[in-house]
């Protein structure tokens, strides 16, 4: 990469590259040494080993006395308490709204509208999502939605079908793992686009399994008519691709889980937390879902607990379970595919994981990355941050990388091929360290 690449991106591997650079200083020395998407394959085309890089020993993440930063921000990020029965407490200029995405269910979330001058600003409404199971009651959420806001994009927090008062209004809807919910994705996209003429185009952020729905909304939204990875069953269920597009502020995944077959084959035996904090919490989660959910068998199989929710689905139910195990799918599992998803994502998509998340592997990202030639897919691995806890690591780099990301002007969506949808000039990045 060249000097004119990376004062003028053409792409959004690039956009970020130039992103990081300018926002670098704002993490302590020893963090600005981060890997890029150009820094994950090595000279043969094969995934650079992550932990060699960043002088870690994988082995020992799910330590406290080894791994301190990472577990103790990862703790800072996750919810306290479920907000299913009882609503979360009101955040300010946010309002209760229902999306319709099908006949059976609405989705409820909080909108918030940006203002300038007492006038609705015209802007992206940036759609967040949280990670397993998790409602507007995590206060990742309600800080970024608020910080958003305030930056001047509108904002809505999703709580999809089984998660937060969409599963308190509609319990009897399943939670599909992102089978129906990507759709869903699409169709909350072209409503706020539809009802809102303020609203100019949206963006998704997702963090955990939510950065997986993200990403598996950027491939939905571009994918073919013939995609491998939509069997026919499920074909006839969704429909065919929509010319219209969706997100095209971009998509931003957070801790993505890769290789999330593997974390189902660990949930099949229970784990004690001195042995892996990350995995008793985890199993904790999953108990919790089950006996909400009224499952006879309360334990902390996540595999029981996927097939039992899908089983449940109305449309979903009928579809063979390996057949919405490869819809869901980023990484090989056992030699069964998983297709070439993001080559199809049309809009801006960055991953971003931390070296030393105590829950995934960050090497998953790497290996993920050696496979991808789409130059709109981009991805991040910093020093710290553990899972999902950007935020505590360093926020105002975590802020803003999120707000310039999302900007319409300089943002990754402005550059290149993409620069079409919105012709304006792109200033330099700004720091912004709101909250």
């Amino acid at each position: 990469m060249n000097d004119q690449s990376l004062e003028h991106p053409e792409n959004t591997r690039q956009w970020l590259t130039n992103a990081h650079n300018q926002l670098a200083p704002l993490l302590a020395r020893r963090s600005q040494r981060v890997l890029l998407t150009e820094h994950m394959v090595d000279e043969q085309g094969q995934p650079r080993d992550v932990f060699a890089f960043f002088d870690r020993d994988p082995a020992k993440l799910m330590r406290l006395r080894h791994n301190w930063r990472g577990i103790v921000h990862t703790a800072q990020a996750v919810s306290r308490q479920l907000c299913i029965d009882q609503p979360a407490p009101p955040w300010p200029a946010f309002d209760e709204v229902q999306i319709p995405v099908s006949d059976e269910v609405r989705l409820s979330g909080r909108l918030g509208l940006a203002e300038s001058y007492g006038q609705l600003s015209s802007a992206s409404c940036i759609v967040i999502l949280p990670g397993l199971y998790g409602d507007n009651g995590i206060l990742r959420t309600r800080d970024l939605a608020i910080g958003l806001r305030r930056a001047g994009f509108h904002v809505l927090a999703l709580e999809l079908r089984g998660h937060g008062r969409t599963d308190f209004h509609y319990p009897e809807v399943s939670y599909t793992y992102g089978v129906q919910e990507t759709q869903d994705l699409l169709i909350v996209s072209q409503w706020l686009e539809d009802n809102y003429p303020c609203i100019q185009g949206t963006g998704l952020v997702g963090f955990c399994w939510g950065g997986n729905l993200a990403m598996l909304a950027a491939w939905f939204d571009g994918r073919a008519t013939d995609d491998e990875s939509i069997s026919p069953q499920l074909a006839q269920i969704l429909g065919p691709p929509s010319s219209r597009r969706h997100y095209t502020a971009g998509v931003l995944a957070f801790s993505p889980v890769l290789r999330w077959e593997e974390i189902v084959d660990r949930c099949d035996q229970e784990w004690e937390q001195s042995s892996d904090p990350a995995m008793y919490y985890f199993q904790k989660t999953v108990r919790e879902r089950k006996e909400r959910k009224g499952f006879v068998q309360v334990d902390g199989n996540l595999r029981h607990l996927i097939a039992g929710e899908l089983g449940a689905s109305k449309q979903i139910g009928n579809v063979p379970l390996p057949e919405s195990y490869r819809f869901l799918r980023f990484m090989p599992y056992r030699d069964l595919p998983c297709g070439d998803k993001l080559e199809s994502a049309r809009v801006p998509v960055i991953m971003v994981t931390a070296s030393n998340d105590p829950f995934l592997s960050a090497q998953e990202l790497a290996d993920l990355t050696a496979t991808l030639s789409n130059p709109q897919v981009a991805s991040l691995i910093l020093r710290g941050g553990g899972h999902i806890g950007f935020a505590p690591y360093n926020r105002a780099y975590y802020y803003s990388l999120i707000v310039n990301f999302f900007d319409p002007r300089r943002g990754a969506a402005a550059v290149g091929d993409l620069a079409h949808q919105r012709q304006v000039s792109s200033p330099p990045l700004s720091t912004s360290k709101t909250n």
